[in-house]
Order: structure tokens, then C-alpha cells, then sequence
């Protein structure tokens, strides 16, 4: 199977990050299928609904305690409590992302304001790649973690919830494989 089919090619797009190498190629971008965050995405929608929209159920709970004023205030605060939440979410899905390249495999990953984890190891370090794959929605939709074990003190890197899981698996063993091969023929 084609790379082009798993991963956007960075030759047509001309991708780059920050701390890439000079000769360094960008072969693939993969994230985290948006399809896993409907288990959050989904209550928050009923809850904007129900508290923010839907009148009647905000002054069911608190229309005895509070006046007018104070609910409309209390709508204004959950709906900003709910946006907030909702923009920091899709703004980790979107920059949480795994790139794959000619030397090295890059795991960014975003988690709240201003929170950021990168973890990478060059291909040479790989001992093995495995898939694992848990839960209903990651079996109905075809979701699994992609787990690179290296070697010695570097850090393994778990690429969570990944569609063709199996293929970019393929595609990061042969290129490993192909590395450490030339270092042994050199």
C-alpha cells in the first residue's frame, strides 16, 4: 500500500516543524481519530442544550434560589465554562499530532493551555512496533495504539488512536529495519 494513502506526503504540501533536521523529510502526519472524542463532545452538546438553550430545565433547578438576573448571569458563566472547555479539547486534538520521518518519529502532544509533550526517538533506536487495540468505539471503528519500544534510555512512544494502525505499523518497522540494516553493512 501506497504511503501517500496512509499519511499526507510533505512533498506536495512542503511541511515542516520546529527542531527538524536539514536532511530531514517529513513522510507521514498522523492524530488521534476525532471519532474518540464524541465520548466527550456528546455530554457537553446535551449539557449546552439543556442548561444554556433549553430554558425551562435552568430555571427547574435553580429558579426558586435565584432571580431572573442571577440565572441570566448563571446561562452567560456555563455557557463560557462550556465554550472554554470545548475550544481547549479540540485545540489538544488538533495540535496532538505524530509525525513520521526519514530518521525519527516525533510524538507532540498538547494538553491544556500552554501544556506541551514531545517525544521522539530516531528510528535506529526502535526495537520493536506493536498494535494494541481496547474498547468498543476503538473496535467498531477501526482505532488502535500504535507502541514503539526503543532502546536503552530513550522513551517509548504510544501513538493512541490511530485509524490504519496496521500500515503505518508496516510502514515504521520497514523503515526501521532499513536503518538499522544500513548501519550494520556501514
Amino acid at each position: 500500500m501506497k504511503l501517500t494513502n496512509l499519511l499526507s506526503k510533505s512533498k506536495s504540501f512542503n511541511k515542516t516543524f520546529l527542531g527538524q533536521n536539514p536532511d530531514e523529510e517529513i513522510l507521514g502526519i498522523t492524530r488521534r481519530g476525532f471519532i474518540i472524542e464524541l465520548k466527550w463532545l456528546i455530554p457537553v452538546a446535551l449539557l449546552y442544550y439543556y442548561l444554556v438553550l433549553n430554558f425551562y430545565y435552568l430555571d427547574l433547578l435553580v429558579g426558586n434560589i435565584f432571580t431572573p438576573s442571577y440565572i441570566t448571569y448563571l446561562r452567560v458563566l456555563i455557557f463560557l465554562v462550556i465554550t472554554i472547555f470545548s475550544l481547549n479539547r479540540i485545540s489538544d486534538w488538533f495540535y496532538s499530532v505524530n509525525l513520521v520521518t526519514n530518521q525519527r518519529v516525533v510524538d507532540f502532544e498538547f494538553s491544556g493551555v500552554g501544556v506541551k509533550k514531545v517525544v521522539e526517538t530516531d528510528l535506529r533506536n526502535i526495537q520493536s512496533v506493536t498494535i494494541s487495540s481496547s474498547g468498543f468505539l476503538s473496535f467498531l471503528f477501526g482505532l488502535s495504539t500504535i507502541h514503539i519500544l526503543t532502546s536503552g534510555d530513550n522513551p517509548n512512544i504510544d501513538l493512541e488512536y490511530i485509524s490504519n494502525a496496521n500500515e503505518i505499523q508496516d510502514i515504521i518497522s520497514d523503515l526501521a529495519r532499513s536503518t538499522n540494516k544500513n548501519e550494520r553493512i556501514k
